[in-house]
């Protein structure tokens, strides 16, 4: 019996035993599990949390890259501009030294043909067939030569800034014009002499007009007008009234080439319109004209050598 009471003691031992092993084997168990959850979830935070940090660090390294780049446009954009500007202000000053050293005033010399519009005969002290004892004399046709000199002074290379093709200059200009040989009738008919007296017809003019220069060719051709000058002319021998000054009008074309450097070469064509200072003349009771008036209405043509300056 005592046995038995022993053998059923042992049993309830081992058997409290091993319940208490399962016991403690399941609370080890669940305890690994509740740690190995809680570590999954605290890693997995972790990782959440450096992804978004890194996708932070990526957006902040897109936006400094995109800085750096806008960086660069713009330092790109800036510098063409200096480049830009620094052209054009070079540009600028290579062109302000080219128009230095271009020789835009010009001295010339002229010389070639003139025209009186209406010869002078039979005035008071030459060429009249009523004073002459010797009798009717040859007309003078009108026909001539001249040469004369002048200068143009640049006012303006761009019409006042409405044209770069289109120059003004002010030109200052004198000629001598010579209409060949006539008589002075009036001295042998004072003293009752047909001895006949020769003198030379000449004219003096002296014009200041602005003319219009249009650049061709980067300006080595010059079409050029003159719309209107003033024109002071003086005769010899004087008119029938013995008076030598008379005003006009000048109008005129040409055009110029640049030969060599400073060095210009051309051709004109003008026309002066003169007052009435000397148009008066004397007629005889008949209607006979005794004196003509003096018109020295004309026109010059011919060539010209300029040099720049």
């Amino acid at each position: 019996m005592k046995t038995i009471q022993k053998t059923t003691g042992i049993a309830a031992i081992i058997a409290v035993g091993a319940v208490a092993g399962l016991a403690s084997q399941g609370a080890v168990a669940a305890e690994k599990h509740h740690h190995a959850t809680t570590s999954s979830t605290a890693s997995s935070s972790a990782v959440n949390s450096m992804e978004r940090r890194l996708e932070q660090m990526e957006a902040e390294m897109q936006s400094l890259r995109s800085d750096l780049a806008r960086a660069r446009t713009d330092a790109r954009q800036a510098s063409e501009k200096v480049d830009a500007q620094q052209q054009q202000v070079e540009q600028e000053l290579a062109q302000v030294k080219q128009e230095e050293d271009a020789s835009n005033d010009l001295l010339f010399f002229r010389g070639g043909f003139t025209h009186m519009s209406q010869s002078r005969n039979n005035e008071l002290l030459l060429n009249n067939q009523y004073l002459n004892p010797a009798g009717p004399v040859a007309n003078e046709d009108g026909d001539g030569w001249y040469v004369g000199a002048g200068f143009d002074h640049r006012l303006t290379s761009d019409m006042w800034g409405m044209s770069d093709m289109i120059a003004v200059d002010g030109e200052v200009m004198f000629q001598y014009m010579n209409f060949g040989s006539s008589y002075n009738a009036l001295i042998p008919f004072a003293s009752s002499s047909a001895v006949q007296i020769k003198n030379q017809l000449t004219q003096l003019t002296i014009t200041a007009s602005p003319k219009i220069k249009f650049n061709l060719m980067d300006g080595a051709l010059r079409p050029w007008i003159i719309p209107f000058g003033l024109s002071i002319n003086v005769i010899s021998p004087p008119s029938s009234g013995v008076t030598v000054l008379d005003p006009g009008l000048q109008l005129g074309t040409g055009v110029e080439y640049q030969i060599w450097k400073s060095l210009w070469a051309g051709i004109d064509f003008r026309y002066n319109f003169t007052g009435g200072d000397l148009n008066y003349k004397t007629t005889l009771p008949g209607g006979t004209v005794l004196l003509n008036k003096t018109n020295i209405d004309g026109l010059t043509t011919g060539a010209y050598l300029g040099f720049g300056f």
